[in-house]
């Protein structure tokens, strides 16, 4: 097969692929991630439910799908935000926010994303591999910015598992089909919980990590 042939077919693959993603996310969109079904999925894009499930075995391949690429693009967001000149250390708060931002802005895939991090009962830890990877990939600038401000190793995980904790329980109980004041507070205490991490850091990095729950004490998880 020749080059050309070979990236003819390659291309036409996206286009077909990007139109699924694009019928998955309208059918978000409208009706909730528990009413998108395969078949309005396939109808929407130009294609028979059987000939979906060839390329996409299940529902929840689908979506996860989706949030591969939703993921790329939120770190892709992260990685451009923009940084004050002459002050790098606001590179952590401005990546942090940008990743965020992202999915504020597009409801339908953080609806996916807290859909398929606790679909089945299943924790973040659970997902599949692929997806977890792409998860914090996609959080990769925002990680080399912490690195940048000092935080070692030990703690790096914990700050990004923190934020990350934060920044799901927010797109949680945000509704944007309401105006209401619970949103506004939450994506303010979001940027405010940023913003202290990032001062903590430039302050003490060693000391910077939120403090370990007391004995006898039992964390919520999020995803459980």
């Amino acid at each position: 097969m020749s080059d050309s042939r070979r990236s003819r077919q390659e291309a036409m693959a996206q286009t077909r692929r990007d139109l699924v993603l694009r019928a998955v996310r309208q059918a978000v969109a409208e009706g909730g991630v528990t009413n998108a079904n395969v078949r309005d999925i396939a109808k929407r894009a130009g294609y028979t439910a059987g000939a979906l499930y060839a390329y996409f075995p299940s529902k929840q391949a689908l979506f996860e799908a989706v949030l591969a690429d939703s993921l790329a693009r939120a770190q892709a967001a992260a990685q451009s935000a923009k940084v004050a000149k002459g002050a790098p250390e606001g590179a952590f708060a401005a990546r942090a926010q940008a990743w965020f931002a992202y999915f504020l802005a597009h409801p339908a895939e953080a609806h996916l994303l807290l859909h398929v991090l606790s679909s089945d009962g299943r924790g973040l830890g659970r997902v599949g591999e692929g997806l977890a990877t792409a998860l914090m990939d996609s959080l990769a600038p925002v990680t080399q910015a912490l690195v940048v401000l000092g935080c070692s190793p030990v703690l790096l995980q914990r700050e990004t598992m923190a934020l990350l904790s934060m920044a799901m329980g927010v797109l949680l109980i945000h509704d944007p089909s309401k105006l209401s004041g619970t949103n506004a507070l939450a994506v303010e205490a979001l940027a405010s919980y940023i913003e202290s991490v990032q001062l903590r850091l430039v302050a003490a990095p060693e000391q910077s990590a939120p403090a370990l729950a007391p004995e006898g004490f039992a964390q919520v998880d999020l995803f459980a």
